[in-house]
């Protein structure tokens, strides 16, 4: 065992990381939920969206636990309290996946063939911005290891960088899909339309609070 390891052996950074991971794994339902919906198999996407809750419900247990350990007197190279918002930022995107999960599950909505394509596209690029998210978690380790600085650290922070890039792709992408939609809104009833326009806003949620962990974990590491 390391010098590191001896001393920070409760260290919460390692938790944070499978954290990220199970986060992830709420982002990765939605791509499932977006065929489900695409098939109209109403029944898979209310089993999906009770998978989504379970897996969230998870991402919360490690939630607690990390609280757990900042709360025990830990020493840590940043202000607990920092470490504490960035894991809540981190939650929130498990939060909009399940938002996301909920939404499509309130209604029996057709998606009209000719938006599809936008809508996976979309999708799809958001699954990306959260892969992003949960790389420069994985490093966070490294990082910690290193006092928030060195290559590990400028890792990161060219990371959280391009985590930005693939959220504004995310963003072109919903405008896409959204102009789109209201192309075609003469062949949309209007309940109809506005689950589209929910779908969108829910979707694009999940890169937007994605994109703000990777904000904030830059800000940690540039101004620690």
């Amino acid at each position: 065992m390391s010098i590191f390891d001896k001393l920070f052996a409760e260290s919460p950074f390692r938790a944070l990381s499978d954290h990220a991971r199970k986060v992830h794994e709420c982002v990765e339902l939605v791509r499932p939920i977006v065929q489900a919906l695409f098939d109209g198999d109403y029944e898979k996407i209310l089993k999906l969206q009770d998978l989504m809750s379970k897996t969230e419900y998870e991402a919360d247990i490690i939630k607690t636990n990390i609280r757990n350990k900042l709360s025990a007197g830990l020493m840590l190279p940043v202000k607990k309290d920092d470490l504490s918002r960035y894991l809540a930022y981190q939650d929130d995107v498990a939060d909009a996946a399940e938002d996301f999960a909920v939404v499509v599950s309130l209604r029996k909505t057709q998606i009209h063939p000719d938006v599809r394509d936008e809508l996976q596209a979309f999708t799809e690029q958001v699954i990306q911005v959260s892969e992003k998210m949960l790389e420069m978690a994985e490093t966070l380790v490294l990082v910690a290891q290193s006092g928030f600085a060195g290559q590990h650290a400028e890792a990161v922070i060219k990371g959280t960088e391009r985590l930005g890039e693939e959220e504004w792709k995310a963003d072109k992408l919903q405008r896409r899909f959204a102009r789109h939609c209201y192309k075609i809104e003469d062949q949309l009833d209007p309940v109809t339309l506005m689950f589209y326009d929910k779908f969108c806003r829910t979707l694009s949620d999940i890169a937007n609070k994605a994109e703000n962990t990777g904000k904030f974990l830059h800000m940690l590491i540039v101004h620690r």
